[in-house]
């Protein structure tokens, strides 16, 4: 299943009414969607490892650090 991130970075991508001067920063902001949802993927998963796949010592540690938006 792909991502929120992905999807949106594919329409920014393939956006027809983006003019040359700005496709480059398009792409940009699309390839910074993607690492950005990598990293997060990264991030979370390090969290389970850390947390011994233990889903409350996740959630506690995830709303000990603030609201997730």
């Amino acid at each position: 299943m792909r991502s929120e991130a992905h999807r949106l970075a594919d329409i920014i991508e393939q956006d027809p009414t983006t003019t040359w001067g700005y496709r480059e920063f398009s792409h940009a902001a699309a390839a910074e969607l993607r690492r950005l949802h990598h990293n997060n993927q990264v991030l979370k998963d390090a969290l389970w490892k850390a947390c011994g796949d233990d889903e409350e010592a996740v959630n506690a540690t995830i709303e000990s650090q603030g609201e997730l938006k």
